[in-house]
């Protein structure tokens, strides 16, 4: 098949075609939409939504009986059909391109954004002369599309030209890039994602900031297509108004599948805020260990540091070598809110010192961890007010503390930016907007 046979069409330039009778050559209606087939590799057009002046309602009419007329200034069909009633319904897998895309909004994993789509491109076989086939093979997200379907690139792009000799770009994504969530038929929607894959390897403060540009629904399919080690990272960078509804909002499987992932200071103050039903539905969902350790924080005081600090922390025995400790670093990769530092205990988990991140990867895996770790570390009760806390931050200028209990056994740990979120509160509620 010669490379000769292949052009492109826009979706705008066919929108609005008038449509002829075949026969009589009189106008009968005019084009609103256009179906799609999602079973191929590109989506294959297969029927045009017709506006006929004699129907009340759009018909549904198949590609077969189109025929795209040169210039492709209007198209004719056969009509009325032989069996008129065979032509209102789709078939299955079948998507409307303009419902389904026009002005709707997809996220552009290479510039972790959401683009809007502008127009569609497609590729039009003409080895058939009487009635080529289409396919959908370009998604365009630039400005061109924009004036094209306004009518005014040609106006504009020689304007364009002449002050910058250079004509406006046009800005694609390929097909293949931009995959349905699901299947649906012609008289339904769509709602678009990037491969889940692709998402996972977005910073979870960049993925926040596109959900919060997404309505509700489009939220809860996002972070329903993600793993919860993602969703959880990504949740957690959410303004507090926008995570409660979207855990209200959620499935509690899902929900819990995403809570056990949070650093515990984040799911105790999420799960404050969330009714009380839906709270008790996730804890039948968690381990009871996870349970308890939720309840446990949450009855510590609003003033004092328990209420802030965080149990996800990497910790070591201090009989233990560098290269056992390298071990249970990487294993709570994952897991742990801070792995600056990693703190030394004896069996009876008091505390004993810190050792850094640089220390263990400076030293040799045989060395025992409590020959290099620093002790007397500075550390506050679990019942210290928070004022107190952020009073130690700033005179030592730590990344993070530790917390221990009335037997100096270690609890938990308070970084800077947790002080920071419980003593100027009123900062995070602007950043929150």
């Amino acid at each position: 098949m010669s490379g000769d046979n292949f052009n492109f069409i826009f979706l705008s330039e066919i929108l609005h075609l008038p449509i002829f009778n075949a026969t009589t050559g009189r106008k009968i209606g005019r084009i609103v939409d256009v179906a799609a087939r999602t079973s191929h590799v590109y989506p294959k057009i297969t029927a045009l939504i017709a506006s006929m002046h004699d129907k009340q309602d759009p018909l549904y009419v198949p590609w077969g009986l189109v025929r795209l007329t040169m210039f492709k200034k209007h198209v004719t069909v056969e009509y009325p059909f032989e069996h008129d009633s065979d032509h209102q319904e789709s078939a299955e897998n079948e998507i409307l391109l303009k419902k389904t895309f026009l002005d709707k909004q997809i996220i552009s994993t290479s510039g972790y954004k959401l683009v809007r789509v502008n127009d569609l491109q497609l590729l039009i076989d003409n080895s058939s002369k009487d009635n080529p086939n289409l396919w959908l093979v370009h998604i365009d997200i630039g400005f061109k599309g924009l004036l094209r379907r306004l009518g005014w690139v040609n106006f504009l792009n020689p304007i364009f030209h002449w002050f910058f000799a250079r004509d406006i770009n046009d800005k694609f994504l390929t097909w293949k890039n931009v995959q349905p969530m699901t299947a649906t038929n012609v008289n339904g929607s769509v709602i678009l994602k990037a491969d889940s894959s692709k998402l996972s390897a977005i910073h979870p403060a960049d993925l926040a900031d596109i959900l919060e540009d997404l309505g509700t629904d489009e939220r809860i399919s996002l972070l329903e297509s993600i793993s919860a080690v993602t969703a959880a990272a990504t949740l957690q960078e959410m303004p507090m108004n926008l995570r409660v509804q979207m855990a209200e909002s959620l499935d509690n499987e899902k929900l819990a599948g995403i809570i056990a992932e949070m650093q515990m200071d984040e799911t105790v103050d999420l799960l404050d805020e969330l009714d009380s039903d839906k709270r008790e539905a996730v804890f039948r969902l968690l381990t009871q260990d996870r349970v308890t350790e939720i309840k446990d924080l949450t009855k510590l005081s609003a003033f004092s540091v328990g209420s802030i600090m965080n149990t996800n922390f990497v910790t070591a025995m201090d009989t233990q070598t560098v290269r056992e400790v390298m071990k249970v670093v990487k294993a709570e990769t994952k897991r742990a809110e801070l792995l600056s530092y990693v703190y030394v205990i004896d069996e009876e988990e008091h505390i004993r010192g810190l050792v850094t991140l640089r220390q263990l990867l400076s030293s040799k895996g045989t060395m025992p961890i409590a020959s290099i770790m620093r002790g007397n570390i500075i550390s506050v009760r679990i019942d210290s007010s928070i004022k107190r806390m952020a009073q130690v931050f700033f005179k030592y200028k730590f990344d993070a503390i530790p917390v221990v209990d009335e037997n100096d056994k270690l609890q938990g740990i308070i970084t800077m930016r947790d002080t920071l979120d419980a003593v100027f509160p009123e900062v995070r509620r602007a950043s929150e907007g």
